[in-house]
């Protein structure tokens, strides 16, 4: 007798009992047999929020299942026609209140009339009321988006956290009762509707003579209202507008760091017509194949159906966030224009579209993920406190020297014109304090000639760059000295190529040129001096005794070396600069028992704008 067909759907992307940190989960799952269609009912736990429905093709299913704190008891439905099937998954939410929250805000002219671009029969209202929710679902479906990746590529259940507070939840358009949701802050700029729409401010107008403006009119807004040490901030452009043929009062800008008092991303709400405004609205949304009305609304890139436009606009605006969390562009992925096929994150049935949806789903790249990683906003409980150390980074025989006291993460490889990196080695399970990179191994992941340049991330989220291999491997001979190695050099500006050699005889001092920036070093023996630099600011005297030798430096650097400390076998100076200007790193021989500074690199302009040192056995 054959048995009958299971129909119970089960959740395969995330085990029973998981510990999660988001409030909206995306999973996937099966369902009867390849050849089973239909809709899968989501009861949330103790039916705290309302029941969703989500399609169910060839057996398979994605979902978004809403979480409350705590421990959730979740009922999965199936109908096949005959009888229901039911199944029961498990599931804890832990919110990460302890880390940076994202904020989600809104920005309006002075003036706005408040509402945003949409045909006249619409099913909502085009006003602030539905951009607000609209902006709201966005955010969890971003962070929802992101966990799932995350998760699923080893990473573990890490993610952002929103800004959220009690209030009246509009996830549903069934239940709006009071919960914990996230918070949409309206930003009143000083600014007229008139001048955010002004052409010459709209980024996709080629002829703009101010198309960055935008970012200062939100970053203004901002600093009214984001006076924290740190800000993680999304801002929608609730004025943009379409008419004659250009979208105005919109810009795609994102950027940020972990060290930035403002971490950015800017949008526009040209897409919003197309946008889910609840969650009985998602699937909805990515199956409307209606033609975008021009008379009303503009097409964003391929956005000329409601829901490749909804692709569009929340994607690129994630991708801006992306930004904001320090990911530069990729080869593929969240972070190129893979997210035009973002519906298939969240649906396995789509309508028929353009050939640019050829393709696998949208994903965050693997280099994205490492930077997520390491971000204070993606943080989970069991991470190990780290203190900020430095990557310390030398030539030597056997190749380069990287070494950080918490540990390389990742290391990219580039050539000398590329925007992506070539390749990567990661150190994902462990990360190991010191590294020894040979050139032939870097070439091999490359797979071509040419310069190649690496940028080292530490797991503390330290990062430096290093220009030319080739150049740092550079091993010279030099009478006196015997072999001479180099350390990368820090600052990214160029000037003039500098270097000097410092005597072989005893230092009796280090005098340091300095005001807002390090002007010049110069190096005293009994007999003269040698100066590298400029005798610029105000003159700082560091005396050396008989039995002391430079082992390197502390450096202040981003675009110049703002400020430098002395460090010898026997102590450090006092840092002098300023101190409160790029990132501190350190120039430092390999083995301070048996090497010593013998001299200095760089590249002068009216200040030191670059400098590393070379390095000799001491005798």
């Amino acid at each position: 007798m054959a048995h009958a067909m299971d129909f119970s759907p089960h959740i395969t992307s995330h085990p029973s009992n998981s510990e999660v940190h988001c409030r909206l989960l995306l999973v996937e799952g099966t369902c009867g047999s390849t050849t089973t269609n239909g809709n899968i009912q989501i009861t949330a736990h103790e039916n705290n929020f309302p029941t969703q429905t989500f399609p169910v093709n060839k057996g398979l299913f994605k979902a978004l299942i809403h979480l409350s704190c705590g421990e959730n008891l979740i009922q999965l439905s199936f109908y096949n026609g005959h009888q229901i099937s039911e199944s029961y998954w498990t599931v804890n939410y832990i919110p990460v209140s302890q880390n940076p929250p994202l904020h989600l805000c809104i920005l309006v002219g002075c003036d706005s009339p408040l509402t945003f671009d949409d045909v006249p029969d619409s099913k909502y209202p085009s006003n602030l009321e539905t951009a607000i929710k609209k902006l709201r679902l966005a955010g969890y479906l971003w962070q929802a988006y992101t966990a799932s990746q995350m998760f699923s590529n080893g990473f573990g259940h890490r993610i952002f956290r929103l800004d959220e507070s009690y209030q009246c939840d509009t996830l549903s358009v069934v239940d709006q009762s009071i919960r914990n949701t996230a918070t949409i802050r309206i930003l009143k700029s000083k600014y007229t509707t008139a001048q955010i729409r002004d052409p010459n401010r709209a980024q996709q107008n080629t002829n703009a003579k101010e198309k960055n403006s935008l970012f200062d009119i939100a970053l203004e807004a901002i600093r009214l209202e984001f006076p924290e040490e740190r800000n993680y901030i999304a801002v929608l452009f609730l004025d943009s507008h379409y008419e004659n043929n250009l979208i105005t009062g919109h810009a795609a800008l994102g950027l940020g760091s972990i060290d930035a008092q403002y971490s950015i991303a800017i949008f526009g709400s040209h897409t919003l017509f197309s946008w889910p405004t609840t969650l009985e609205d998602v699937i909805p949304c990515f199956m409307d194949n209606r033609d975008v009305n021009t008379k009303y609304c503009g097409i964003d890139g391929e956005g000329n159906t409601y829901w490749i436009a909804c692709n569009v606009g929340l994607g690129a605006m994630m991708h801006e966030i992306g930004h904001l969390f320090g990911c530069p562009h990729q080869r593929s992925g969240v972070m190129m224009r893979d997210y035009i096929r973002l519906n298939r994150s969240f649906s396995l049935i789509e309508p028929s579209g353009p050939s640019a949806l050829d393709g696998n789903e949208c994903s965050w790249h693997r280099l994205d993920m490492f930077r997520f990683r390491i971000h204070p906003c993606f943080a989970v409980p069991t991470d190990q406190l780290l203190s900020k150390s430095h990557i310390q980074c030398v030539g030597i025989d056997q190749g380069i020297l990287l070494k950080s006291e918490c540990g390389i993460l990742v290391i990219e490889i580039y050539l000398e014109d590329d925007e992506f990196a070539k390749s990567w080695i990661e150190y994902a399970e462990k990360s190991p304090c010191e590294i020894i990179l040979s050139k032939n191994e870097l070439r091999s992941r490359v797979h071509k000639e040419g310069k190649m340049k690496i940028h080292i991330i530490a797991l503390d989220g330290m990062d430096i760059f290093i220009d030319d291999i080739d150049d740092l491997l550079q091993v010279q001979h030099i009478p006196g000295l015997g072999k001479v190695w180099k350390s990368v050099k820090l600052g990214l500006q160029t000037g003039s190529r500098s270097t000097i050699l410092l005597p072989t005889d005893l230092l009796i001092k280090v005098r340091v040129h300095s005001g807002l920036a390090l002007d010049g070093l110069e190096f005293f023996n009994k007999q003269k001096s040698f100066l590298f630099g400029k005798r610029g600011g105000s003159p700082h005297d560091f005396p050396m005794e008989c039995d002391e030798f430079l082992l390197g430096f502390g450096v202040r650097s981003g675009a110049w070396i703002d400020a430098l400390q002395i460090i010898t076998n026997k102590k450090r100076s006092e840092w002098f600069g300023n101190i409160n200007g790029g990132n501190e790193h350190e120039l430092i021989v390999p083995n301070h028992n048996d090497y010593q500074v013998c001299g200095i690199y760089g590249e002068i302009d009216n200040w030191v704008m670059q400098i590393g040192i070379h390095y000799s056995i001491r005798k």
